[in-house]
């Protein structure tokens, strides 16, 4: 009997009588078929199990049980919590909304800020503050649940979420909101979230600074636990078909038990260990040349394309939605559209002026040309590759802003040192790194100017000098 042999990167199948796989060759071709489905969909959902892993840290790190349970950085955010990329600078105030325990929930927002509510699969629902519809007045907004269909009450900015859970984020300027218990009592007296059938009450203000949290997704067997608990809270129909097709063919199906056998398992885990090394190399070494934000330095965007939701000419970019999620938090059409003077810029380098990683043991410097392009302020932050958090160093934060009145040079350019020990005389502008770890860092433009969407004003690369 002939026995017709493939070869192929993933071994030799064989097949016999025209095209019959044999009993071994099918099994090996359906661990393969799995595997490759497990790894897909480890990429494939990631804003939700970011999103999963953001409402769960947030409530187990800091306490938010409860809708009117707003977790606030009055004492600024440090590198204790795991937070992906989180930022030193504003006031943060977050909180966990479940629209299927509470029903229409009323979210009261401050004026002067810039927050965003996303869904269970960090989709965009609205801007609050400044880029949103109460236009920086601060007001009231109405969240729906997907299945609504009762009767809407004027008097506020209403939208509608396509899943039951939804995070609400808003971050102040510390100028506004001040420190501390300032700023505890700046959020207590003018913000709020509450179920809209129970009528208005005071929030309970939690001080996040400092307390210890992880908002990472997991990357072994316990991603697609998780991600079975949110297919089976969620509405269907708050996923496509294709991608609920996916999970079908990996046991993951709502109103179904999510019982793999032995084999499954594996293949999940060792699945959720290579996605994550894809992710890592999809971030770190991205081949979307829309990274570059400009053609002759190592910065890069983090949202790629100009679209928060990852689309151009019809199709989703899914590696810059990798990339995003991967490292980021907070979607929202203000970081990625022209807005001068309003929204914020980010842009992020992992390597040197040579195109090298960055290294915690050695000492790099970063010019940033006179005439900074912002309306608010501006931010360069230390990040762990490992765990896109704050890089823990013996630093109350890893990062220098315009609010540490850094020290500037004649001209009125500024430099900032990153290294295990600081240069000497230029402590105030050093961020201590941690040798045999790498590094990456973003720069944050908050308010930024037309200089810099006309690149007239853009950062030296970052370069090692010793």
């Amino acid at each position: 009997m002939d026995i017709e042999k493939l070869t192929t990167p993933i071994g030799q199948f064989e097949f016999m009588l025209g095209g019959y796989p044999t009993e071994e060759t099918a099994q090996r071709l359906f661990d393969a078929l799995d595997f490759q489905r497990a790894c897909q969909a480890y990429l494939d959902f990631m804003p939700a199990m970011s999103m999963y892993s953001l409402l769960e840290g947030q409530e187990k790190g800091f306490g938010c049980k409860e809708c009117s349970d707003l977790v606030v950085t009055a004492d600024l955010l440090d590198a204790t919590p795991f937070i992906l990329t989180g930022n030193t600078e504003s006031i943060y105030f977050g909180g966990n909304v479940d629209l299927k325990k509470d029903g229409p929930t009323v979210v009261e927002i401050p004026p002067q800020v810039l927050g965003m509510a996303n869904d269970a699969y960090f989709r965009f629902i609205v801007d609050f503050g400044m880029v949103g519809p109460d236009k920086g007045e601060g007001g009231k907004y109405l969240l729906l649940p997907p299945d609504y269909e009762g009767e809407v009450p004027e008097g506020y900015f209403v939208v509608r979420s396509r899943t039951y859970r939804v995070w609400i984020m808003a971050r102040a300027n510390q100028q506004i909101s001040g420190r501390g218990e300032q700023a505890i009592k700046w959020y207590g007296d003018n913000c709020a979230v509450y179920p809209l059938k129970d009528g208005p009450r005071k929030p309970n203000i939690i001080n996040g600074s400092g307390l210890s949290a992880d908002t990472t997704h997991p990357s072994d067997f316990q991603y697609f636990v998780n991600l079975d608990k949110v297919i089976q809270y969620e509405p269907t129909e708050a996923f496509g078909s294709e991608q609920l097709g996916l999970l079908r063919a990996l046991g993951i199906e709502k109103g179904q038990a999510f019982n793999p056998d032995e084999r499954m398992k594996k293949i999940l885990d060792t699945a959720a260990k290579t996605g994550l090394g894809m992710a890592r190399a999809i971030a770190y070494q991205s081949r979307e040349a829309e990274t570059k934000v400009y053609p002759d330095r190592k910065w890069e965007y983090i949202f790629i394309g100009g679209s928060h939701e990852f689309l151009k000419n019809g199709a989703r970019n899914l590696d810059a939605r990798t990339l995003f999620h991967f490292t980021a938090i907070c979607v929202t059409p203000a970081m990625v559209q022209k807005m001068i003077g309003a929204g914020s810029q980010y842009l992020g380098t992992y390597a040197d002026a040579n195109g090298d990683y960055l290294d915690g043991g050695q000492t790099y410097k970063l010019h940033l040309p006179p005439n900074i392009p912002i309306n608010s302020f501006w931010s360069v932050t230390v990040y762990d590759p490992g765990t896109r958090s704050l890089l823990q160093t013996d630093q109350p934060k890893p990062s220098i802003n315009s609010f540490d009145e850094p020290e500037y040079n004649d001209d009125g350019s500024c430099d900032i040192y990153f290294g295990p020990s600081a240069p000497a005389g230029r402590e105030k502008n050093w961020i201590q790194t941690v040798p045999g770890k790498g590094w990456f860092t973003y720069i944050r433009l908050y308010g930024p100017l037309e200089p810099f969407f006309d690149q007239t004003w853009k950062p030296d690369d970052i370069v090692k000098i010793g």
